[in-house]
């Protein structure tokens, strides 16, 4: 199994990146969870009620999200991504199988 995180950007004024989850799960899951994230995460300074949601998929999975209060106009735009962990330069020190002990190599991540 990978481990997979999914992370959301605030597109409002105070631009910015956080990890909403980060789990080992299959590609399937992954999907699953950041669909459900896109479905139901707001921004944390989400002071005012939330009346409506658009949900737009990106072709490469991700998802745009506007969310409405009392007006036309979006109160918040988040993106939700999802991203699996290709490199953790630990495991060398762990042991793991495959892995290089010298850092003077990129490892290709698609060959196991």
């Amino acid at each position: 199994m990978a481990v997979w995180v999914i992370t959301v950007e605030t597109l409002d004024s105070d631009s910015e990146t956080r990890t909403v989850g980060r789990f080992h799960g299959t590609r399937e899951e992954a999907e699953a969870a950041l669909y459900r994230a896109a479905c139901t995460g707001e921004p944390e300074l989400a002071f005012r009620r939330i009346l409506r949601r658009e949900i737009f998929r990106y072709p490469d999975g991700g998802y745009y999200v506007c969310l409405y209060g009392r007006s036309d106009q979006p109160r918040h735009k988040l993106v939700f991504r999802m991203a699996e962990l290709v490199l953790d330069t630990a495991w060398a020190q762990k042991g793991r199988p495959g892995t290089r002990e010298t850092g003077d190599e990129v490892p290709d991540p698609w060959r196991p």
